[in-house]
């Protein structure tokens, strides 16, 4: 598929694992992401299948700064 499509091999499966990275960082809800992914536990899909980005991190950082700074 990827041949025909001309790009890069990738694994199918590191899809599921980017959707639900972005999915969380989007705002949607664990529960409701669980329930797309078919999995029968949060954990699994909070603990496998979402993982923390630099941006999500960096973000982070800043709302902490900018609730900080307004309780100064």
């Amino acid at each position: 598929m990827c041949d025909e499509a001309k790009i890069k091999r990738f694994c199918m499966h590191a899809l599921r694992h980017t959707y639900a990275t972005h999915a969380i960082e989007s705002g949607v809800m664990p529960k409701v992401l669980q329930k797309l992914l078919g999995h029968a536990s949060i954990k699994t899909t909070m603990d496998r299948y979402v993982h923390v980005t630099d941006d999500s991190l960096s973000n982070a950082i800043k709302q902490f700064e900018q609730n900080t700074s307004l309780a100064s």
